[in-house]
């Protein structure tokens, strides 16, 4: 789910999806190019910001980009699972296919293995999940390789957010007495002021609600690997913010450097500055589940109202 967008325009959502994109067209992609899946029954479609997805079967679905710039990240996603994602224990996509252009499709798709739950953002995580969680990002974090990519949203150092912050707090003001600019500031200037980052670490890089599962109360799973880059540890803590209720945050941290061993003195402060610039940006978008996460998130921060 990306956020960029230009200052103080609310973005209501995503662009237009190719226009060859339809039912018809993923039973003759699965017919013409995996026969042997072709007899399993195509459920509905689902739209999200960069692909088209298709429940095939109970256990699959096709997913197809919307968009020229999805491509990229579909192939990604592919190559980061098959090569770093042998040792993880946590519930994580399985690649099952990848298909080519065809039938007045241009690009690129795939089928992936279903994983069951629910996403994580118009409800969070409860608390008792945050160990897990934190757990499953240790998992993550191996140091970057070189082809490792960059995000131009989350691989950037904390100064470089500062115009997101400033641009996002002269759109809200104090969203009518709702934000404590004073807490604003001091967790900012905090995040600034913290030891800088050691070596980049793989990570998953876009990890809000929609790409985190939960099932029957327990962490379920993480899905939509196309953003993953080289990135400080702290980015993929910040979203912690959003994605787990507040008293979870701490155990999740806790958990996640207990089991990386990583000694950090400016992690919690790092990882507060990139949640507060994520939902700081979101609060201001034209988009319902970016907004009830960059509340929640704001709101675990200590910097607004629940409610």
């Amino acid at each position: 789910m990306s956020d960029a967008a230009a200052p103080g325009v609310l973005d209501s959502g995503p662009p237009a999806a190719h226009s060859s994109i339809s039912r018809d067209l993923a039973e003759a992609l699965i017919a013409s190019q995996h026969p042997d899946l072709a007899h399993l029954d195509l459920g509905e479609r689902f739209d999200g910001w960069d692909m088209a997805v298709f429940r095939l079967g109970t256990d699959l679905t096709i997913r197809l980009p919307r968009v020229e710039a999805a491509v990229g990240p579909l192939e990604l996603e592919a190559r980061l699972i098959a090569e770093h994602g042998a040792g993880w224990d946590f519930p994580h996509p399985q690649v099952v296919r990848m298909g080519r252009p065809e039938h007045g499709y241009p690009w690129a798709w795939s089928v992936v293995a279903w994983l069951p739950g629910r996403t994580t953002d118009r409800e969070p995580l409860p608390a008792s999940a945050g160990p897990d969680l934190g757990r499953a990002i240790a998992q993550i974090h191996r140091p970057a390789t070189p082809g490792a990519p960059y995000n131009p949203e989350q691989s950037l150092p904390m100064t470089d957010r500062t115009a997101d912050v400033d641009d996002a707090l002269a759109t809200l003001g104090n969203a009518g007495g709702r934000l404590d600019l004073g807490v604003v500031t001091r967790i900012w200037d905090e995040a600034l002021a913290a030891a800088g980052p050691g070596t980049p670490v793989w990570s998953h890089a876009d990890l809000h609600g929609s790409n985190v599962l939960a099932r029957d109360g327990s962490f379920a799973g993480i899905i939509d690997w196309g953003k993953a880059a080289a990135c400080d540890r702290a980015v993929d803590l910040g979203f912690l913010y959003t994605v787990l209720e507040a008293d979870g945050v701490a155990d999740a941290v806790a958990a996640y450097v207990d089991a990386t061993g990583c000694e950090d003195d400016g992690l919690v402060a790092r990882a507060q500055g990139v949640a507060l610039a994520k939902c700081l940006r979101w609060a201001t978008l034209g988009r319902e589940l970016n907004t009830i996460m960059a509340w929640r998130g704001l709101a675990a921060l200590g910097v607004a109202s629940a409610s």
